[in-house]
């Protein structure tokens, strides 16, 4: 046992001075434009917090007047719209970086040794940056966000079909429903779950941001790895699309819970979560998101094969590809309202299980041939190298 703990302590250390959070290592591979998508990320990161502290001063968390702050911030406060557009498509930017950089990684195997660990991070980071979408999108307090949240908060009710069936915890608890309570603060929707949503949006990106700061000061690494030109250009971008004759952040109606909206949509990157629930029997409404967040927490440590291509990684890759073709699909569907709620589920699912059941055939083959062929060099892995303030100077550190 003691052995057991020195060794995972040690596995630990090692992938802890390797830990990758914004692609601050990988100086060599800066050139490449799929390698900017870390310090993207840390830039969106960045403004989106700073404009939301910018939107504290103005923005009343409370079931009467949240809705009325947000149309103070936009009409009245100068340049209101533009602080609250910036915070909503940086915000956007942020979710879009981290899912493409997280398919990098998928893809390009960069969560091998020894880049397990900043896998872990990554795929957590999502996971927070999503829930806490959800919860600044209540706060705006009208219609759209309202329905939306209280959608999504069905969701963790579903897995109370699965607890029953345990025995002890089944018959005392419903799991599902207090992870639901613990958000709401309540039964529905109300005073308790906008105060709650408020602080899980804040603390959020407050713990995250002092975490990765700790970080930074520990390891004396540059924060932003890209010049001033991209820095700028995606700047002038989100100001453009803030402004009021362009795309303005959405206002929509004041919320009403004794009316509503058709059809129910989230933010873009829920959507394809609504279609699923749409599609699915209650008890996998609830497991299948929860399959799907374990299988990518655990992707460094299923695929134990000593290969980084895709292609040399036949399950996993056609696993990837699904997961993106179906997020597309199950996306482009709710928002044209198209499916077929009584032709598709059974598709959906004989498709899947076709296509993986072909994939894991086809890595059994893999392997096959690679164990009988000569051996061959494994590719390596993207060269990491330190990048710190005195290796790069003073541009590029924020």
């Amino acid at each position: 046992m003691a052995s057991a703990m020195d060794n995972l302590r040690e596995w630990y250390r090692d992938r802890r001075s390797r830990l990758d959070l914004f692609d601050e290592t990988l100086v060599s591979q800066q050139a490449k434009p799929l390698y900017l998508l870390g310090p993207m990320l840390y830039y969106f990161w960045l403004v989106t917090v700073v404009s939301g502290v910018i939107l504290m001063f103005w923005y009343e968390p409370t079931t009467t007047g949240a809705y009325s702050s947000i149309l103070h911030i936009q009409h009245e406060i100068p340049l209101g719209w533009l602080v609250r557009g910036v915070h909503k498509y940086a915000a956007d930017g942020l979710i879009i970086t981290i899912i493409l950089r997280i398919y990098r990684q998928y893809f390009l195997a960069e969560y091998k040794k020894p880049g397990e660990l900043t896998w872990v991070w990554s795929f957590l980071g999502l996971i927070l940056a999503m829930i806490s979408g959800i919860t600044g999108y209540l706060l705006i307090w009208n219609q759209r966000a309202f329905w939306a949240a209280k959608t999504v908060l069905t969701v963790p009710v579903y897995f109370d079909e699965l607890t029953a069936k345990i025995p002890v915890i089944g018959e005392r608890f419903n799991v599902g429903s207090m992870i639901a309570f613990l958000f709401l603060g309540g039964p529905a929707i109300g005073e308790a779950t906008i105060t709650r949503f408020y602080a899980l949006h804040f603390g959020i990106s407050l713990v995250l941001l002092i975490v990765a700061e700790v970080f930074y000061y520990r390891t004396r690494r540059v924060r932003l790895n890209m010049s001033l030109v991209p820095i700028v250009l995606f700047m002038v971008m989100l100001i453009f699309i803030s402004h009021p004759s362009v795309l303005p952040a959405e206002l929509g109606r004041r919320a009403d819970p004794n009316r509503t909206p058709l059809p129910i949509l989230s933010d873009w990157y829920f959507l394809a979560l609504y279609q699923y629930v749409k599609y699915t029997p209650p008890l996998w409404a609830g497991l299948g998101p929860g399959l799907l967040i374990g299988f990518g927490m655990l992707a460094p440590f299923l695929d134990r094969s000593k290969y980084r291509r895709p292609l040399e990684r036949p399950f996993f890759f056609v696993v990837g590809v699904l997961a993106l073709i179906y997020f597309i699909a199950f996306t482009t569907l709710i928002l044209f309202n198209v499916a077929v709620i009584t032709r598709e589920p059974p598709l959906v699912l004989l498709t899947t299980i076709v296509v993986l059941s072909g994939a894991l055939a086809w890595e059994l083959r893999f392997r096959r041939q690679r164990a009988r062929a000569p051996a061959a060099e494994p590719t390596p892995a993207p060269v990491a190298r330190p990048a710190t303030a005195a290796a790069h100077g003073a541009g590029g550190d924020s």
